[in-house]
């Protein structure tokens, strides 16, 4: 983690909070954004806040969807030396907020957080942080500051490119730029090499002053670059500053300026007035990267899927995906089977190349996927690189590239650049990043003829994870070697094929305060040595390069030796490492184990042991303190230095065996004398173990380094004692008791090391069971999951069987109760429900999560003794049949409702109505992974009917998610999705595949989407549903009365979240959301081409995020408006509005609004709109209160309206930080004059 990393320690919880809390911190100097991260105890908050130190809002990011541990970014620039606020909340209803005590101030290089602040208000506390645990400059990296410009220059033979010179000390993979802020008028940005041919160019035609644009070409240590800036041949005006030179970073050194083209200058820059390094913020999991983008390719006809095809070849529980840098306007990203099915669609619309999504579904090993993108039948920029299949990762490679739908390359990948699998049990320990950089100089000559070692020594003044270094120009040789300072080798490794300026790393943990020496040979063979003089100390700020190293332990302070660059690494603060020495021998012909014995300090998950240098053997276990097996696996295919993983949840006093043998056969192993115990932060290896089941406190066998990460401080891991005997012949259930002390999510149960069962079960505390699921082939130390929710002082039994049959547990003693700070084990359970307070049977270790509190909970929560049902399964329910009326039939025939209908893969006919007017607990329909509903009946006005809009006890809770629903067999088939007057609901990753046809002969309801959540202290979340095929307008029928795609009415008196909603081509409103008393939050919304109003909001509503495009109302009978607000004082915040062909309004800010904000616009009018850009209006009943539209660009090139391009109509119009660029017509018309501040007119 870098320096600029403010870490706010961990969390315990608050629940029931209904105020924004944070904290207050200051700026040290000027931060271009925030990257934030939700504390672990943090739920259900729906908006994080960046105010300045009196409170007033700068921005706000939706969090509703994020969980304990995710990041949220803030954007807005931050000056140097102001205080600001960052808070949560969850608009005035409940939440969970994660608290620490901490010791204010909290500093890092450019942070520090001064207090705590809660009620929002103000009021501060110097003792608690809330809400956020770690922030940090959101785009930090490396900047190398070129000045602030002291005059503009311009005159008409200005057209020659001009800039700066710059020359990398290290290889560089991208790089920011900056244009200065007296530079205009510049369209080219070029990278050139130091003869001034061209590497790179793009266009900045519509960048301004302040703002960046990036090169991807990776820089060469030790070459020089230009980069320029020019207007194409015209004139342009360059920001000229007094420079002198070099000006340095670590990474680069800007050598002079450039002008005329070609001329150099040691006076001045041009243009640039900063570059900037990223960061590289490689994901946690095993990220798979697929290559930079080597073009963009797009024509009139590329409109059909583009992507790769991937194997899976271990579990995975989500795709982090990334979309290529060059890849632009496409819509949707989805997840489909190999022949195509899809199983999830992500709304990407709104993303820009770089950002990431994530898909959600989980992905069986041995089975292919496609990852592709569209744009829904538009046109649209696919990135494109040249590939070299497979290309291989962790838990899954990469095959082909697909485009034209479903073709397959070997030869190229498109749109996506990374992935990164989730996979949600297996935790691995991240490569180490680099932290520090120590030079060494260049080669001044070669010296061959050596036999003997040749390097340099090093003191380290801080502990680091390990070292990378670098081949000088001039060294040709096959080993590297890292030692103590006594010349006892810690660790070795092959370099034979690392070239001259090429690295390697040794990642051993390294002691502040010791002495290392950094070595190179050919393995006794002759090689050649680059050697340099030196001027000793050469000092870093973690280390220092004291001696070269000559004749294998002769030292100097005169020359260094084959090594030219040395840079420590830093593993992730969560990894804990221990070390266990370097092998001494290696001794053969073993059979038995041979192996450590550790013991767990601290909560933690998973254990990455790496092999000894000795060791020669084919598998290795994981068992517990008696030798009982809890995992294995094969180790046939790794060399020594390499390393295995067992995952397992670590609990606190847990111990574990790690043994390696060759199965049978004889092995050698590495052997090494040790002082136990060895220590770490959550281990403690105390044994080595020989000959099977043999401690000694001498020597430690086969695994030389052990590592495991820190457990998510919301993990709470309870262990129940290893078996202490085996008890064969039962076929009663036995088990244990538990008690949830605090309200918990999920129990994940670990087989015990004696225990052969089949079946395991959860039932509530009087035996009935509520879940039950088959282990059969499951082993020893495998786990299984419940997914429930436990309220505080809920109790259920955990047990196992063998569904009838004789089987074998595993039983320990156990001093009732067991208690972490989550659950509490009372009992152990026998004959099928007898109690005992002396042992535990069959579990040894039970994981659990807190339950989030809060809006978001409340709706992903569902109680404990939810039924859930199997339609393929269920012998009542005639699956082949008309589903939805067998769905009702099964319901009426309940005497409660609180179920969960699972529809496995594949299509079913829904030919009724499913209305369900009751007051039901709970109802579930999903598919699984995802399943088709047709309509073939055209009695179906709306698919789903939940509710009544008279009813004051609606539905109390409904969740439907994967699954489309398909009326596209004929052009008059025609139903809405859904009218939902609820308590609350959840809709995720459902489609509607086929157009609507409110007026035709068949026609159905007027709502496609109606969610009122009744509740007003709940929420509701509608989230990737997606309405693309729109409906076919009737020039009969005014658009009022034809279908509307998302709506909210006034029965609404909660709050809906729309998360990634797709809406196209409806006549009668895209998002109709403002008529209604409850909020409506839209975030990362997409609406297209909608008739009356294309994204309409109200009086409590916001807009966030979100695109709206209006190009093809030429062709439409009904063209709406794009952004319109209506009603109260609505929030939009960062919205794109691209009006190529607009035939109304743009934005919309009528008399029904008395006032409202927006931030962020980026506004484009084309040549056809015979319509203001922006348009605002009011009326007698209008109560004026303001109107603020800021941080804007209004581009504006219509040749069809002379009239003003933003169209001032009422008093209360500011316009702020904005720009407003209308070619062909005024820019301000109408007939008031709004308040101008920082607003540019052209």
């Amino acid at each position: 983690m870098t320096q600029a990393v403010l870490d706010l320690a961990d969390d315990d919880h608050q629940q029931n909070l209904n105020n924004r809390s944070g904290f207050e911190f200051e700026t040290t100097e000027a931060i271009n954004g925030l990257e934030c991260r939700l504390s672990a105890w943090t739920t259900g908050a729906l908006t994080a806040y960046l105010t300045d130190g009196s409170g007033n809002v700068l921005e706000r990011q939706s969090i509703a969807t994020l969980s304990p541990g995710e990041t949220f970014t803030f954007e807005t620039e931050l000056e140097a030396d102001e205080t600001y606020w960052i808070l949560c909340d969850a608009r005035g209803y409940e939440y969970g907020r994660g608290r620490a005590a901490v010791d204010y101030p909290i500093e890092s290089d450019s942070l520090v957080a001064t207090t705590g602040v809660f009620t929002g208000d103000g009021l501060t506390t110097s003792n608690y942080r809330y809400c956020v645990d770690r922030i940090s400059p959101a785009f930090g990296g490396e900047t190398l500051d070129l000045g602030s410009d002291e005059e503009s220059q311009s005159w008409s033979g200005l057209d020659q490119p001009s800039g700066v010179r710059i020359q990398a000390t290290t290889d560089v993979a991208e790089f920011d730029c900056r244009l200065s802020a007296a530079t205009s008028g510049v369209t080219e940005a070029y990278l050139t090499d130091d003869s001034g041919d061209v590497i790179d160019q793009q266009s900045i035609t519509n960048l301004g002053s302040g703002e960046s644009f990036s090169f991807d070409t990776g820089l060469v240590a030790d070459e020089a670059y230009w980069v320029l800036c020019d207007a194409d041949g015209d004139s342009y005006v360059r920001g000229r500053a007094g420079a002198d030179y070099p000006l340095e970073s670590d990474s680069l050194i800007a050598t002079n300026g450039i002008y005329g083209g070609d001329m150099e200058t040691g006076g001045y820059r041009y243009c640039i007035d900063q570059i900037q390094i990223p960061d590289v913020d490689e994901p946690t999991g095993q990220a798979l990267n697929l290559g930079t983008d080597d073009e963009g390719q797009s024509w009139g006809s590329l409109d059909d899927w583009s992507g790769v095809r991937v194997q899976v070849t271990e579990s995975i529980h989500g795709l982090e995906c990334r979309l290529s840098t060059e890849t632009e306007d496409v819509t949707t990203a989805y997840l489909t089977t190999d022949d195509g099915s899809v199983l999830e669609r992500q709304t990407v619309a709104t993303l820009d190349g770089g950002d990431t999504f994530a898909f959600e579904s989980s992905l069986e090993p041995g089975e292919a996927y496609r990852i592709v993108f569209d744009a829904r039948g538009r046109s649209y920029v696919r990135g494109r690189a040249a590939a070299d299949y497979p290309i291989e990762g962790t838990a899954l490679d990469i095959t082909h590239g697909i485009y034209g739908g479903s073709q397959q390359t070997e030869s190229y990948r498109y749109c996506v650049d990374r992935i990164v699998p989730q996979q949600t049990n297996f935790v691995t320990p991240d490569s180490p990043g680099t932290t520090d950089l120590l030079n060494l100089g260049s080669d001044d000559e070669a010296q061959s003829g050596f036999t003997s070692w040749s390097g340099v020594r090093v003191e380290l003044t801080e502990a680091v994870h390990g070292l990378q270094c670098r081949l000088s120009g001039e060294t040709d040789v096959t080993t590297a070697y890292l030692t103590d300072d006594s010349g006892n080798v810690l660790s070795q490794q092959s370099v034979a094929d690392v070239e001259s300026g090429g690295t390697f790393v040794f990642d051993d943990v390294l002691a502040a305060g010791e002495a290392y020496w950094v070595l190179c040979d050919s393995d006794g063979e002759d090689y050649t040595r680059g050697r340099a003089q030196v001027d000793y100390p050469l000092e870093s700020n973690t280390f220092v390069a004291t001696h070269g190293i000559y004749t294998g332990e002769s030292l100097t302070t005169s020359y260094r030796y084959c090594i030219d660059q040395i840079e420590t690494l830093q593993g992730r603060d969560d990894v804990d490492t221990l070390s266990l020495g370097s092998d001494a021998e290696g001794q053969s012909g073993f059979t038995n184990w041979s192996g450590v014995r550790v013991e767990i300090t601290e909560v933690a998950h998973g254990l990455q042991c790496r092999l000894s240098a000795e060791t020669d053997v084919t598998t290795a276990y994981l068992t517990d303190d008696s030798g009982n097996v809890l995992s294995q696996q094969s180790v046939a295919d790794l060399e020594p230095g390499e390393t295995f993983m067992f995952d397992t949840g670590l609990g606190v006093d847990e111990v574990y065996w790690i043994l390696c043998d060759g199965d049978g056969d004889a092995y050698t192993r590495g052997r090494t004398a040790v002082d136990y115990p060895l220590e770490s932060d959550h281990l403690s290896a105390t044994h080595g173990i020989f000959t099977g089941t043999s401690l000694t406190t001498s020597y430690r066998y086969c695994i030389d380094q052990i590592q495991t990460v820190r457990a998510n401080t919301n993990v709470d891991t309870l262990g129940l004692g290893n078996d202490e005997e085996a008890q064969s012949g039962f076929t009663d259930w036995s088990g244990v008791r538990i008690q949830a002390t605090e309200p918990i999510r999920g129990l994940q149960c670990r087989l015990s090391g004696e225990t052969d069962v089949t079946a395991a079960y959860l039932t509530d505390d009087s035996g009935n069971v509520l879940r039950q699921q088959s282990i059969e082939g499951f082993n020893p130390g495998d786990t299984f999951v419940f997914d429930v929710e436990l309220k505080a002082d809920d109790v259920c039994w955990v047990l196992c069987d063998s569904d009838g049959e004789s089987y074998t547990r595993g039983r320990a003693a156990a001093d009732y109760p067991l208690e972490s700070e989550l659950v509490s084990v009372t009992h152990g359970i026998f004959t099928g429900e007898s109690f005992t307070e002396s042992y535990r049977y069959c579990i040894d270790q039970i994981q659990t999560t807190l339950a989030g509190s809060g809006l978001t909970s409340s709706l992903e929560n569902r109680s404990l003794d939810v039924t859930t049902v199997d339609v393929v399964e269920e012998p009542s329910i005639d699956e082949s049949g008309d589903l939805a009326a067998e769905l009702i039939a099964y319901i009426t025939a309940q005497n409660e409702v609180n179920h969960e209908f699972v529809l496995p893969a594949g299509t079913y006919n829904w030919n009724t109505e499913f209305v369900l007017p009751d007051p039901i607990e709970y109802l579930e329909i999903r598919g699984e992974p995802r399943a088709t509903l047709q309509v073939r009946d055209h009695s179906v006005n709306v698919a789903f009917e939940l509710g009544t809009w008279a009813d004051d006890n609606p539905p109390q809770h409904v969740v439907l998610q994967d699954f489309d629903l398909d009326i596209a067999d004929q052009s008059e088939r025609d139903s809405g999705f859904i009218t939902a007057h609820v308590g609350r609901c959840l809709i995720d990753n459902v489609e509607l595949v086929g157009s609507r046809w409110r007026h035709g002969p068949q026609g159905g309801g007027r709502y496609t989407c109606l969610i009122n959540t009744r509740d007003p202290e709940m929420l509701s979340m509608v989230r990737n549903l997606s309405f693309p095929d729109g409906e076919i307008a009737d020039s009969d029928e005014p658009s009022v009365g034809h279908s509307i795609g998302f709506s909210a009415d006034p029965p609404h008196e909660g709050i809906t979240l729309w998360q990634q909603c797709y809406v196209e081509d409806y006549v009668d409103n895209g998002f109709y959301v403002s008529n209604s008393d409850g909020e409506n939050l839209i975030v990362h919304g997409t609406a297209v081409n909608c008739g009356n109003g294309t994204l309409r909001i109200g009086a409590a509503d916001e807009a966030r995020d979100c695109k709206v495009l209006l190009d093809a109302a030429s062709d439409q009978i009904y063209p709406g408006a794009g952004l319109w607000f209506q009603g109260g004082e609505p929030l939009a915040e960062r919205i794109e509005i691209e009006g190529s062909d607009a035939q109304n309004d743009i934005l919309r800010i009528n008399s029904d609004a008395d006032g409202g904000q927006i931030t962020g616009l980026d506004l484009f009018c084309g040549p056809p709109v015979d319509a203001p850009a922006i348009r605002c209006t009011y009326t007698s009943d209008t109560d004026p209160s303001g109107v603020l539209i800021e941080d804007f660009t209004v581009e504006d090139v219509t040749t069809a309206n002379d009239n003003g391009s933003v169209s001032i109509r009422r008093p209360d119009i500011t316009l702020s930080s904005g720009q407003i660029d209308a070619e062909n017509r005024p820019a301000l018309g109408g007939g008031y004059d709004p308040d101008l501040d920082d607003v540019e007119l052209s």
